[in-house]
């Protein structure tokens, strides 16, 4: 996340969100580099949020990040497995990284460049807040929780506590520190702080980066599947037992080295979550 000063220097500024999230993952990618002395692709997908508990203008972004990630040594694709991320280095690139493009960004005024200048000099000496989480939830669960947790609204049905027809009350928890509290606002602004939320039409919220990168492409193999072997007609019998032959993969005659000697390993999401 970043400190409450910049949330309206960006608001509205899809391009420069979008800039941001795409900094995650540079932030990622050279934390681990420097972390085990490789070169490392890592695997992390980005979802933005633009919203707190009491539904604030708050810019954050989640991300889920492999553990590690493909290394190239002596011209071989190897997995290298990175266990710790310097928590320091984590945020301080954050901040170096978020500050500047949000220079770039932001409206050119006094007011600004005193609180650019205060921020990247004075203030949050450490860097902004990054907060890592590692898990041992089993992976099924893991995944149902984070399809949950990233869709879902500003606010849910069940969090509108109260409504008059003039006022509308909701509750906000933070369950770590035992605290509740009520905030309350008018028809008008609770609509103001919903629609506020709604990102420009076609933004994606959910980014893709490194290895599960939908640009990435595969320079070792290519294979296609030829939905009309699948059809009866077109069915094989296995000469042995006389089963019907399932198939799987096609390579065309114009592919130059025929199919691969072996399957490659780590280049499908699913080779991770099995």
């Amino acid at each position: 996340t970043m400190p409450s000063d910049l949330w309206l220097l960006i608001k509205d500024d899809w391009d420069c969100i979008k800039k941001l999230s795409a900094m995650t993952y540079r932030v990622i990618q050279e934390t681990m580099k420097q972390s085990s002395k490789h070169d490392i692709t890592p695997g992390m997908i980005s979802s933005l949020h633009t919203y707190g508990k009491d539904m604030k203008y708050n810019v954050h972004f989640h991300t889920i990040v492999t553990q590690g990630g493909r290394s190239k040594q002596c011209n071989m694709d190897l997995w290298l497995n990175v266990s710790y991320l310097p928590y320091f280095l984590l945020r301080i690139k954050w901040k170096l990284y978020v500050l500047e493009i949000i220079t770039k960004h932001a409206q050119k005024s006094a007011d600004n460049q005193m609180l650019l200048e205060s921020l990247h000099y004075h203030r949050y000496r450490n860097g902004f807040n990054v907060r890592v989480i590692k898990t041992g939830i089993p992976r099924t669960e893991l995944v149902g929780y984070i399809a949950r947790y990233i869709r879902h609204p500003a606010i849910s049905d069940r969090r509108i506590v109260g409504y008059d027809g003039i006022r509308v009350t909701i509750v906000c928890q933070e369950k770590e520190f035992h605290r509740k509290w009520f905030p309350s606002f008018t028809v008008e602004e609770f609509i103001t702080c919903l629609i506020q939320h709604i990102p420009q039409k076609n933004f994606k919220v959910m980014r893709y980066y490194g290895l599960y990168s939908r640009k990435k492409k595969k320079k070792n193999s290519k294979q296609e599947t030829i939905p009309k072997y699948f059809r009866s007609k077109h069915s094989i019998e296995c000469p042995k037992c006389g089963r019907i032959l399932e198939p799987l993969e096609y390579f065309p005659p114009t592919y130059p080295n025929g199919p691969p000697e072996n399957k490659l390993f780590n280049e499908n999401l699913l080779d991770y979550i099995r």
